[in-house]
């Protein structure tokens, strides 16, 4: 699997996404990506999840760390995770905006049908679709992650997030 194979996946997932739905698109989203995995061979899945991986490889960055964290009110590490997983869940433009200029999520992070900007199940179904498939765990992953993320750190005693991040600061820290 190529990686607009796996994006052209991810935007399928997105099928039932409907705006004027206040919840459940996440579900939706979850399930139809179910779908799609499970109709691909194992090693079409496998190669689905590292991709997976290295996209949120490539997003474990300060600028989104910091945008996550002002739009939710605070992130841990584990809820960097969840929003990268549902940054990846927005689809390629989404991300590739995001990845380059982060504060272009103050378009996104609360537009119509968005119910959240963490989505810890979406990074689950690869390996559950392939322990459905083949009744075995999802082989390890070979590939190399990121230990520190990537980019200038931020502070948020320094008033360093407002002034890196004004947009959304303006929109966010204000509710």
């Amino acid at each position: 699997m190529n990686v607009d194979q796996f994006w052209k996946i991810i935007e399928s997932s997105r099928r039932g996404f409907d705006p004027g739905r206040i919840d459940g698109n996440m579900e939706q989203q979850r399930e139809e990506l179910r779908g799609l995995l499970l109709k691909l061979p194992p090693e079409e899945i496998i190669g689905f999840r590292n991709h997976l991986l290295q996209q949120m490889d490539e997003a474990f960055h300060w600028d989104l760390w910091g945008a996550a964290y002002i739009i939710a009110g605070g992130c841990s590490d584990d809820g960097f995770a969840d929003f990268r997983s549902w940054l990846i869940s927005m689809g390629p433009r989404v991300f590739e905006a995001a990845a380059s200029n982060a504060e272009s999520l103050v378009e996104v992070a609360d537009a119509p049908g968005v119910e959240d900007v963490f989505f810890e199940e979406f990074q689950y179904v690869p390996a559950q679709s392939y322990k459905e498939l083949t009744g075995r765990e999802l082989p390890a992953y070979a590939g190399h992650s990121r230990v520190e993320p990537a980019g200038e750190k931020w502070s948020e005693d320094e008033g360093n997030l407002e002034r890196r991040f004004p947009k959304l600061w303006a929109r966010y820290r204000r509710r």
